[in-house]
């Protein structure tokens, strides 16, 4: 876990500006399985991704 102030974790100018040119999309398909595309890129097949999080109660 990280101890440092949100001042202390500010990105560089270019990680920034690439944030902000990203064009992220995400799906929820049911709790814990998500659906995530980068809408910047031309072709979107190889930019898919599929992600599990475990929940836990």
């Amino acid at each position: 876990m990280s101890t440092k102030t949100p001042s202390e974790l500010e990105a560089d100018e270019t990680a920034q500006k690439r944030a902000q040119a990203e064009q992220f999309s995400f799906d929820i398909e049911t709790p814990g399985h998500l659906n995530i595309s980068n809408e910047s890129q031309e072709n979107l097949v190889d930019h898919r991704y599929v992600v599990f999080i475990a929940i836990f109660d």
